[in-house]
């Protein structure tokens, strides 16, 4: 599945870090408003995939925009999946036209599970290239070794589309070059024994890698500036998977 734009509704700020980090992870691009007419300004710049809208808030409520989501038949002009607290309104929503019902004492997995089944359902699927031309597959290659970050980072870099490789040290960065060749490179500013920087200077040694966009991050704190680099197409002084995604969206289109 590939990314999508999700708005997300909810006075609870908590709630929004939480579930938007968890959206993020799978790929998807989050807007986040805490009432209705927040929601409303947002969809007027820029118009969403899928809501994730809560019920009871201040101001305009999740109902009111619900409403005025709505067109003549009642039916919502967008996906919408009510996300409340409220568990005892499943049977009325059902009557509404809304995409989904889930009550915020759900696991999580169940969201994201919720959220894959809306957007399959609504949004078309991509289409197939002709025979003969098809592209080739996106393949980003990633020196991380920091075990929790690499599993996000599989993961929202699959969902993106990207046949993704991870390397925890570069020791086998020869062989992988080889066996996987990279659309683009991103490494970790610290990595076991050698700087990023470093590395991006010493793959200008490695034929299969020249061409290659390259993305150095740091979300240390040490390199507090975007020094430029011979062989570096963009710095991102952070290591969030939505971060990254952009900067390699903004280079390699």
């Amino acid at each position: 599945m590939t990314p999508a734009r999700i708005l997300l509704v909810d006075d609870e700020p908590n709630l929004l870090l939480m579930v938007g980090d968890q959206l993020k992870m799978e790929g998807h691009d989050v807007i986040t408003a805490t009432n209705g007419e927040d929601a409303l300004q947002a969809l007027r710049l820029q118009p969403a995939h899928l809501i994730i809208l809560d019920i009871s808030m201040p101001g305009m409520t999740g109902l009111a925009l619900l409403k005025k989501l709505s067109g003549p038949d009642g039916k919502p002009r967008y996906p919408i999946l009510v996300f409340t607290a409220r568990s005892n309104m499943e049977l009325f929503f059902k009557t509404t036209g809304v995409e989904g019902f889930l009550s915020k004492d759900s696991d999580p997995a169940q969201l994201v599970a919720e959220v894959r089944r809306i957007l399959n359902k609504t949004r078309p699927p991509a289409p197939v290239a002709a025979a003969g031309t098809a592209k080739p597959p996106k393949v980003a290659l990633i020196l991380e070794d920091d075990p929790k970050l690499n599993r996000r980072l599989k993961v929202s870099f699959t969902v993106a589309g990207y046949e993704t490789h991870i390397l925890m040290d570069s020791h086998h960065l020869a062989e992988a070059l080889q066996a996987h060749p990279p659309s683009v490179i991103l490494l970790k500013s610290v990595l076991p024994g050698i700087s990023g920087g470093t590395l991006a200077t010493q793959l200008a040694d490695y034929a299969s890698a020249r061409g290659i966009p390259v993305i150095l991050y740091d979300a240390s704190g040490i390199n507090t500036t975007a020094t430029a680099h011979p062989n570096v197409d963009k710095f991102v002084p952070s290591d969030s998977p939505a971060e990254l995604l952009k900067a390699v969206a903004s280079i390699t289109r």
